[in-house]
């Protein structure tokens, strides 16, 4: 069964905190602080799932979807989320990679 890492590093620059929190195929894996990054591992099955992020800034709430697809061939992936600061959103796009 492959590892899962998500990682989100800690952002520079920020002010004000947001409650973010991360849902692998609807089970909470992070609920905490967006100005203290996330990185959080865990054994995850062979096939698709689902990441969903969500930012509660009290003003406004943001969200973001993703869908995985892990090899069982692969023992360890990491997935990193980005964030635009120009959409106060995590990018459309996850990087995902087998680690080393």
């Amino acid at each position: 069964m492959p590892r899962l890492r998500v990682m989100f590093p800690k952002p520079s620059l920020f002010l004000v905190d947001a409650r973010l929190t991360v849902l692998l195929d609807g089970g909470l894996i992070y609920d905490g602080s967006f100005k203290a990054g996330v990185d959080v591992a865990g054994e995850a099955a062979p096939g698709v799932h689902m990441l969903l992020t969500r930012i509660d800034a009290d003003i406004a709430i943001r969200s973001r979807e993703y869908r995985l697809e892990l090899d069982g061939a692969v023992p360890a992936y990491v997935a990193t989320l980005n964030y635009s600061r120009f959409w106060g959103n995590f990018t459309k796009r996850l990087a995902l990679f087998p680690q080393r």
